[in-house]
């Protein structure tokens, strides 16, 4: 998470991709989920190549909104 007064500011791009760097050093596939209000975080990893893969009630046993919202898996390839 950014903290609101960093927001806007490309905090979460180079965070976000400083983590992809060391995701494609290990491998060619990177998943990405979100609570499907997250709007912000969404936009952000689709601009960055994440594609929809699927949306949950739960995974793994994490659910969004105490289970009122889906969980939106995202996957993103090398």
């Amino acid at each position: 998470m950014v903290a609101p007064e960093f927001r806007r500011r490309g905090v979460g791009s180079a965070l976000t991709l400083a983590r992809l760097e060391w995701i494609w050093s290990r491998a060619s596939i990177a998943h990405y989920f979100a609570n499907e209000h997250n709007t912000a975080s969404i936009k952000m990893h689709e601009a960055l190549g994440f594609q929809l893969v699927a949306r949950f009630p739960e995974i793994r046993g994490v659910t969004a909104d105490d289970g009122r919202s889906e969980l939106i898996l995202f996957e993103a390839s090398r």
